[in-house]
C-alpha cells in the first residue's frame, strides 16, 4: 500500500467534470462480471447533486496534487424511503453510500476505506445515525471492506434480471 496523502474535501460544481470522467473510466474498465457494480449517472444529475447538497446529499472527492483519483457520494434523498421498506426497524436518520469509485491505478491504496471513514464522520456531524450500502452480488472487494467496517448485510435484492444486490446497514457510535 502507498502512503500518498489525500486531500479529502467536499465537492463543488467545479468539480462535476472529474467526478463524471473517474465514473466512465471506472465503468470503461470493469471486467464483464463486474458490470452492474456501479450504475451511472449523467453528468447533469451530478451537476445537481453538488448544487442541492440539503435535498440530495454531498459528493466528496480524495484528490492527489490537485487531482481527483476517488469520490464517494452521501445520498440523503428520497430513496431512503425504499430503503426503509427493506429494512423496516431503522432508527433515526439514514444516509446512503450511493457510490465509491477509485481510478484503477489508485486502487489497493485502501481508498475506499478512507473515504467511507471520512464519510461517516461527516454524516455523524450531520446528525445521521445509521449508513446503507450496496453491494453488487460478486464485488466481494467492496463487500469485505464494508464488513471489516462494521456494516452488516441485513438483506438483498434483484435490482434487475441480472443484479443482485446486499444492502448493508451500520449504526453510527457517538464518539
Amino acid at each position: 500500500m502507498n502512503s500518498y496523502k489525500y486531500d479529502i474535501r467536499l465537492c463543488t460544481s467545479k468539480d462535476v467534470k472529474d467526478i463524471f470522467n473517474i465514473q466512465n473510466i471506472v465503468i470503461e474498465n470493469f471486467k464483464d462480471e463486474e458490470k452492474g457494480y456501479f450504475l451511472p449517472f449523467k453528468e447533469e444529475s451530478y451537476m445537481r447533486i453538488v448544487n442541492d447538497p440539503i435535498n440530495d446529499g454531498e459528493i466528496y472527492g480524495a484528490f492527489l496534487e490537485n487531482k481527483m483519483v476517488a469520490w464517494i457520494f452521501l445520498s440523503v434523498s428520497d430513496r431512503m424511503k425504499e430503503i426503509r421498506n427493506y429494512i423496516p426497524n431503522i432508527e433515526g436518520k439514514c444516509a446512503d453510500i450511493d457510490g465509491v469509485i477509485v481510478l484503477p491505478e489508485y486502487r489497493g491504496n485502501g481508498l475506499q476505506k478512507k473515504l467511507i471513514n471520512f464519510l461517516e464522520n461527516r454524516a455523524k456531524e450531520k446528525g445521521i445515525t445509521n449508513i446503507v450500502a450496496e453491494v453488487t452480488f460478486g464485488n466481494e472487494h467492496s463487500l469485505n471492506n464494508l464488513k471489516e467496517l462494521g456494516y452488516e448485510i441485513k438483506t438483498w435484492y434483484q435490482k434487475d434480471e441480472n443484479i443482485k444486490r446486499y444492502i448493508l446497514l451500520k449504526r453510527l457510535e457517538d464518539k
